[in-house]
């Protein structure tokens, strides 16, 4: 195993250095993403059609649930069918968080309208915040402690088991959640087989601390690094996926400028070069990297790759991305959505929310609203279809992973990838046991 190679005197074998060659492993490999490059981009559209596809979507997906929960004693309602009041039944509709300290572009305005700026907010909850649950047509105020407000977000859809009273408020006796789709079998693997993921590079950074450490990650992934085993458990690495911020991490408060992105564009292009050059890499796109902001971001422009773009092994992928490695569905993001979720709500760590987004079957609930995103048409690309064997969020402020198990025998692994710029640190998921490990290069 990786990192846990026993190095004893008496072995020999495990302290020997030699020149050996040793090939890397391939492993069957397809980009799923077609939902995030084929989202539409028509501007003269409005966002309430996202809201719709989402809505619709999760009507169908919650169906089968409700009946697994409740069965069918229950009517399932629309929101302009509630006229019994008192009646207990079932309403399916879309989630919305009333914040008093949610940005406003009125509230912005604050010199024309002779208010005194107040200071800019990281976090966006207050005690007065509330919920609604909407659908195409209206919208119910909730009431009960079923749902704590502050434990969910803006763009959520839940199906609620409860009545209207006198006063037009619903009261929550019960939530169901749509949870994690089924997941096809996972593959059995005789042998290790490795993913490195890591985010936030930085290479854009007038600062050059973090490229030692970079130095030093690519000598131990090129295999100049370690025993003759430890080599060989190296070349095990069959993938390499970085979640987006290889120009700018999300902890840059400075946006690129065009003479940045031309200076910092030949190294990261070298490196891209370099990590293709012995394995596979998939690079995504981040908030602050040159690349549309709005989600789904489509793949960096190859122009900007001239030397990466030589090798068949570096691929170009959207922001967020799914992929099936080996049989392993790998699903994530750049980390826009998780952090967004923090701010929005009191779930303070990203693995939290991750597993609650798992929970949601939603990977961005909070786009449009507070994540800029396309006005998509007909369908909400944001939805999680396949349950993930691998489930990730880049530009995380410090490495953390658990296991999720769903309600029907699911399992994911979810990993918050660390910023690589301060932690200097990457993470890696074994394929034959979806155990994972973090390797520090300092």
């Amino acid at each position: 195993m990786l990192f846990k190679i026993e190095s004893t005197l008496s072995d020999k074998k495990s302290t020997k250095f030699e020149v050996q060659e040793i090939d890397r492993p391939t492993i069957e490999y397809t980009d799923t993403s077609k939902r995030f490059y084929e989202a539409s981009r028509d501007f003269s559209k409005q966002y309430a059609h996202i809201y719709s596809a989402r809505l619709n979507t999760f009507r169908n997906i919650l169906q089968p649930v409700i009946n697994k929960r409740w069965g069918s004693k229950y009517k399932i309602l629309k929101l302009c069918d509630l006229r019994d009041k008192g009646t207990t039944c079932v309403i399916i509709g879309t989630l919305f968080k009333l914040q008093e300290l949610k940005p406003s572009i009125l509230k912005e305005l604050s010199d024309q309208l002779e208010i005194i700026p107040q200071p800019a907010r990281k976090h966006f909850v207050h005690e007065t915040d509330s919920l609604v649950l909407e659908d195409e047509l209206q919208r119910v105020k909730l009431s009960g402690d079923c749902i704590h407000v502050n434990e969910v977000v803006t763009g959520v859809v839940a199906a609620l088991l409860g009545s209207e009273d006198d006063n037009g408020m619903f009261t929550i006796k019960d939530v169901c959640w749509a949870g994690c789709n089924l997941q096809k079998p996972l593959p059995v693997l005789n042998n290790d087989r490795y993913i490195v993921l890591m985010s936030g590079l930085n290479l854009a950074s007038k600062s050059g601390d973090h490229l030692f450490p970079l130095s030093l990650f690519m000598e131990w992934l090129s295999g100049f690094c370690g025993t003759s085993e430890y080599q060989e458990e190296v070349s095990k690495i069959v993938r390499v996926i970085i979640a987006g911020g290889i120009y700018a991490n999300q902890s840059n408060e400075n946006t690129l400028n065009e003479a940045d992105v031309i200076a910092a564009s030949e190294v990261v292009d070298s490196f891209s070069a370099a990590v293709s050059a012995v394995t596979p890499l998939d690079l995504m796109p981040g908030c602050k990297d040159p690349a549309s902001i709005m989600l789904p971001q489509k793949p960096f422009h190859y122009c900007l790759f001239p030397k990466a773009t030589h090798y068949k092994s570096f691929n170009r992928v959207s922001n967020p991305y799914e992929c099936d490695i080996g049989g392993f569905v790998c699903l994530g993001t750049s980390g826009e959505p998780i952090k967004d979720i923090t701010r929005y709500s009191e779930i303070d760590s990203n693995l939290t929310a991750m597993k609650k987004t798992l929970q949601w079957r939603h990977l961005a609930p909070t786009c449009p609203d507070t994540v800029p995103s396309t006005p998509c048409l007909d369908t909400d690309p944001f939805t999680i279809y396949n349950c993930p064997a691998i489930y990730y969020s880049g530009n995380c402020n410090e490495f953390a992973t658990d296991v999720h198990k769903g309600d029907e025998g699911q399992t994911t692994r979810i990993v918050c990838i660390p910023d690589f710029c301060s932690s200097k640190t990457v993470a890696l998921v074994n394929l034959s046991n979806l155990e994972c490990y973090s390797m520090k290069f300092a």
